[in-house]
């Protein structure tokens, strides 16, 4: 029987204008390479942001190896989260770089302070911290770290977009900010990102190697729109609810692997290279700047209903001990673009919440430290590598209904309650044992 209040865990922060921007490019805007409309917007960020520079780029990625190449010496060290995605990992070294681990925090799963201090040495050349799921990173804490050692910070915000630690805008508080406008973003482009910073040396550098770039970038956008088209799609309500949830409850909990694979979100990366790959090496579109400026405006709105819908989850599992949650914040420091749990059997629960018809996913990003693609680069991480094992994200997406998230929250607390009726025998019966034979 169909169970017609399921929502899906995701749904794309898009609209209509999206895809109109999208077929105008199409049509005719992309040979039109006016730059007034990418200004606007790059204006727009430093404005937002309170800083001089802003940059927009090809994609996020991109950013991080602009900055990366621009900061180091070729053959020093950057030291980074091993939980990212592979292509930073590619970044750093198509940049010059050479990756060194740092064991990320259980709770709030970014980098921690302490490793960062830890594995400086004098061949560091750059700290790389990210804010994950919208969750600020101590960057302030890591930012004195590093000028104690006169080393340059740079923040990956590709999920944290709005975020404030300390009354201070994530992005702003190191050398240099790089931000995600890639489609599962709260402010979308389809593809692309930016780069702001106060450093005009740092920027020149940056702005003389994009003067190089000249690959079309309308093969990358396209496949993104396509695939940002069937999501809209398969996650409109009614078709949801009729068609997309059936098959893949089914085949979850059937293990239909074929429909698992197409439908489990992995981060596109380039494939191994010596050199940074021709399809990076694209420029920003005045399309997506149009795009971007539409958006701006919808921003505080969404990080707010976020916040309210994270504080809903705290505050009904926060007595469930078994699980690990982020730290609460509502003071616009943590802007939960997911709200990240963490279970020890987490495929029994997620499992458990399939079959009571919730629609939820595990973690998608893996400890980089120990892959053997990174083998050059092993490093001890088990922090990194439970969060990969045991995190699971709940939704937050601000058209996500408040009723959903409530019986989110009850069927986890069904399963605790189900587990622990289940084991209680068990201890009354080793108890009795146990007695009987002093």
């Amino acid at each position: 029987m169909l169970n017609f209040g399921t929502s899906p865990k995701n749904r794309l922060y898009t609209n209509l204008n999206s895809y109109f921007l999208f077929l105008g490019y199409i049509l005719g805007g992309q040979s039109k390479q006016d730059r007034k409309d990418i200004e606007l917007f790059e204006q727009a960020l430093c404005e937002r942001f309170a800083t001089k520079h802003a940059i927009c780029v090809y994609q996020c990625r991109m950013g991080i190896y602009l900055a990366v190449k621009a900061l180091i010496k070729p053959g020093q060290e950057v030291i980074l989260s091993p939980y990212t995605i592979a292509d930073v990992i590619n970044m750093v070294i198509f940049a010059g770089g050479r990756p060194v681990f740092a064991d990320v925090d259980r709770q709030t799963c970014n980098i921690s302070p302490t490793e960062v201090e830890r594995l400086i040495n004098p061949n560091t050349g750059a700290v790389l911290i990210t804010h994950l799921h919208g969750i600020a990173a101590e960057a302030h804490q890591i930012k004195k770290i590093c000028d104690r050692f006169h080393i340059p910070m740079i923040e990956d915000c590709a999920q944290s977009f709005g975020a404030y630690e300390q009354g201070k805008a994530v992005g702003t508080i190191g050398d240099v900010g790089v931000f995600s406008f890639e489609m599962h973003k709260n402010l979308t482009t389809w593809l692309g990102g930016a780069v702001i910073s106060n450093r005009t040396d740092l920027v020149e550098k940056i702005r003389a190697e994009l003067e190089s770039f000249s690959y079309p970038p309308l093969p990358g956008i396209k496949r993104k729109v396509k695939s940002g088209l069937i999501q809209d799609i398969a996650s409109f309500p009614v078709i949801f609810q009729l068609f997309t949830y059936p098959l893949l409850r089914f085949s979850y909990l059937k293990d239909i692997e074929v429909v698992n694979e197409k439908v489990r979100r992995k981060p596109q990366e380039s494939q191994p290279a010596e050199h940074l790959p021709d399809v990076y090496k694209s420029l920003y579109t005045p399309f997506q700047a149009r795009l971007g400026l539409s958006r701006l405006k919808y921003i505080n709105h969404d990080i707010k209903k976020r916040i309210d819908n994270a504080l809903l989850y705290y505050e009904g599992l926060k007595d469930i001990d078994e699980l690990i949650l982020p730290p609460l914040r509502t003071d616009g420091s943590h802007t939960y673009l997911w709200f990240p749990v963490q279970y020890s059997r987490r495929d029994d629960l997620l499992r458990f919440m399939f079959t009571h018809h919730r629609d939820i996913a595990a973690g998608h990003f893996t400890s980089t430290a120990d892959s053997p693609r990174y083998q050059e680069f092993y490093r001890d991480c088990p922090n990194s590598k439970k969060v990969e094992q045991e995190l699971f994200y709940l939704p937050t997406y601000p058209r996500y209904p408040r009723q959903e998230i409530e019986k989110n929250i009850q069927v986890i607390r069904q399963y605790f309650r189900q587990i622990s009726s289940v084991s209680k025998p068990k201890d009354i019966l080793t108890s009795t044992l146990t007695m009987s034979n002093t």
